[in-house]
């Protein structure tokens, strides 16, 4: 199950800056673009709720895992939606 949020800033971008960073921080992925209404900022953000994201746990093995480049860690990232 998705959730779906919109973060909003009064202080422009900075404020809107820093809230959307916690959230990329958390597991959530920005959807779309930056909208303005009356001048305020405002990003849409999907994440998993905590019960998807105890269901796709990968078991522990005893192999040693290579570095992930940035391509493998987008493709990481992206299997959140």
């Amino acid at each position: 199950m998705f959730i779906y949020k919109v973060v909003t800033a009064k202080k422009g971008f900075v404020e809107l800056e820093k809230e959307v960073s916690s959230l990329l921080n958390k597991g959530w992925k920005p959807v779309g673009g930056v909208a303005f209404n009356n001048g305020y900022p405002y990003q849409a953000m999907v994440g998993k709720t905590a019960k998807d994201s105890q269901k796709t746990e990968e078991p522990k093995s005893e192999t040693t895992s290579l570095p992930r480049g940035a391509i493998d860690a987008m493709k990481k990232i992206d299997s959140l939606t």
